[in-house]
């Protein structure tokens, strides 16, 4: 059910989608298998770059996973065929993840009348490809947009789209500005950034004068700041010393050669924390210059590639539900578009872990 269209030519990109919604069968019956990390409810790269089944029933009602469940849709079918878009990214394998959560809403929502057109976006997560991606979806009259804008400068095709009837759910990361979207799920970033500062704290162990780094995707991607800001402040704060800042693009490639060029010229540096896309590639580097455990390493998400690292105590992880979030962004936007429901709040936290040796074969057994 996947359809990942580049986006070269706005226009041609969604003429292409177009195309091929008109020509795609309806989804089959079968109700989407999610992961054991889904999402909770309100209311409810190797170069270095390298579930428990829910059942819908009569009343749309998902089979608990774990401590969370889905996101339940109305029990209410739409009057007409319905359209929504995805526009997103793919530079790393954390978007895999997130893949799957849409294809599940395809399939799922498949049943209910609704087509999804996954719109990529491409590698380069800047606002000027989400503006063009967003003005594309307007003029295409798109029932309903999720999109994932991390950046600054979106907000006012947001609300053109909202202007123009369309409802706008934002995942993962969006600015501190305010837009019309009517929901965002995503981690909260101080919050996550608080608990990677702790994990952090206590792998230096309270020595003063201790030394770490921080590898960032983007200097420009405001959650991404707000976590390396709140990591950086509070290990500070305990007397530990920073050796820098670092960007890697979402690169496991660029993450691996910033890593071994941090620790070659400081060999005493004892903790990494890689936000955003390939981290991976830290703990690879580490062992390729035969320093495992001396350096404590933490990223961000359980994609396959990070938790072979986890699995094997080389690195440590803070989960954020990619697949059930974007799943359960397609639930708000059917409840909104079908139904005019809106979720309890305007922002809702995903469900968040850390995941380490110890816990990592109980979550994601293999």
């Amino acid at each position: 059910m996947k359809k990942i269209v580049s986006l070269i030519v706005v226009a041609v990109l969604f003429a292409t989608v177009l195309l091929a919604g008109c020509a795609q069968e309806p989804a089959a019956s079968e109700a989407p298998s999610q992961s054991a990390e889904v999402s909770e409810s309100a209311a409810p790269e190797e170069s270095a770059e390298t579930s428990a089944e829910a059942e819908s029933t009569g009343s749309y009602e998902w089979e608990q996973v774990g401590e969370v469940e889905n996101v339940k849709i109305v029990e209410q079918e739409p009057d007409e065929p319905l359209r929504f878009a995805f526009l997103g990214f793919q530079n790393n394998p954390f978007w895999n993840m997130v893949q799957d959560g849409v294809a599940e809403a395809t399939e799922f929502l498949g049943e209910h009348n609704v087509t999804i057109d996954n719109i990529n976006l491409g590698e380069s997560i800047d606002a000027t490809v989400i503006n063009s991606g967003l003005e594309a979806a307007i003029a295409q009259q798109y029932d309903g947009i999720v999109t994932t804008p991390f950046v600054t400068g979106v907000e006012n095709y947001i609300d053109a789209a909202v202007d123009a009837g369309i409802p706008v759910v934002t995942l993962y990361g969006e600015s501190t500005k305010p837009s019309k979207r009517f929901v965002f799920i995503g981690q909260d970033n101080e919050e996550a950034g608080q608990t990677v500062a702790e994990a952090m704290d206590e792998a230096l162990g309270g020595e003063e004068g201790a030394k770490f780094a921080i590898i960032t995707a983007s200097f420009t991607m405001e959650n991404l700041e707000i976590k390396r800001n709140t990591v950086k402040d509070y290990l500070e704060s305990k007397g530990y010393v920073s050796v820098g800042d670092f960007e890697a693009n979402d690169s496991a490639d660029q993450t691996y050669t910033l890593t071994k060029d941090i620790l070659t010229a400081n060999p005493d540096v004892k903790a990494i924390y890689c936000v955003a896309g390939g981290p991976y590639g830290a703990p690879k580097a580490i062992a390729d210059m035969g320093k495992t455990g001396e350096v404590f390493v933490i990223g961000h998400d359980e994609t396959v590639e990070n938790l072979d690292y986890v699995r094997t105590g080389e690195m440590t992880v803070i989960g954020q539900n990619p697949t059930g979030v974007s799943f359960d962004g397609f639930m708000y936007l059917y409840n909104k578009v079908v139904a005019d429901q809106e979720p309890e709040e305007a922002v809702l936290a995903s469900h968040s872990m850390i995941i380490d040796k110890d816990n990592v074969g109980e979550l994601f057994p293999e």
